[in-house]
């Protein structure tokens, strides 16, 4: 993999289908990074695994590293891989990574030009973004929201989802979190979640069966 850094083919050179536009989502709202590592940070081993797998497509599977933290007293039982008690733990914490510049800079690159993504993966990123900081009541129509830390990685997913012509929305600012906000309309957040639910590991688990039996005739 060769050094993308300002390659204005980086999206497209990663975003080879919709999998792999889901773990750009995902990496965008809980991906960490050092140096010359990307990788997740996840309570849900759900998510940790589905990131871990699309790194081992990536790079020989002996590359693929795991860090492991749980609250003292809670260690995780059946995992052979690193682990170690954290005090301020609240939950168990899963984090895959990889030791590699060249991916790191693809995703950091891709990220930068998130709003030229194909529309026929649009849906499937947002379903990695609502996955790692999308939130739901659950009546599944309200408070339908996706948090961000800054202003213009909110407005340019914004940008996005009107690209669909869908979905209303607004960005809100809670300024003593420091965080901001994209909310999908209640009028459109049922809709919202059917479409991002074939994508989505979290939504599925949302929805009730009847809805994945329909989503899943339709697609089949």
């Amino acid at each position: 993999m060769g050094n993308t850094v300002g390659s204005s083919s980086a999206l497209h050179e990663l975003i080879t289908n919709s999998e792999c536009a889901y773990i750009l989502g995902l990496w965008c709202a809980d991906g960490h990074h050092r140096t010359s590592s990307i990788g997740l940070t996840n309570v849900d081993k759900r998510l940790a695994d589905r990131f871990a797998s699309y790194l081992e497509t990536q790079l020989p599977k002996e590359r693929l590293k795991w860090q492991v933290y749980y609250p003292p007293g809670q260690r995780p039982q059946g995992l052979k891989v690193p682990m170690q008690p954290l005090y301020k733990a609240k939950q168990i914490v899963y984090r895959p990574y990889v030791n590699s510049r060249p991916l790191l800079r693809l995703f950091q690159t891709a990220e930068q030009q998130i709003v030229r993504l194909p529309k026929k993966y649009i849906l499937a990123y947002f379903a990695g973004r609502y996955d790692g900081d999308g939130s739901v009541d659950k009546n599944l129509r309200s408070d339908l929201r996706i948090a961000y830390s800054n202003r213009p990685e909110a407005e340019t997913d914004q940008k996005l989802l009107q690209r669909l012509s869908c979905y209303q929305t607004r960005v809100y600012h809670y300024r003593r979190a420091a965080t901001y906000v994209l909310y999908v309309s209640r009028y459109n957040a049922t809709q919202f979640l059917h479409d991002i639910a074939p994508y989505s590991t979290i939504v599925q688990s949302l929805l009730p069966r009847r809805d994945l039996v329909a989503l899943e005739e339709a697609a089949g």
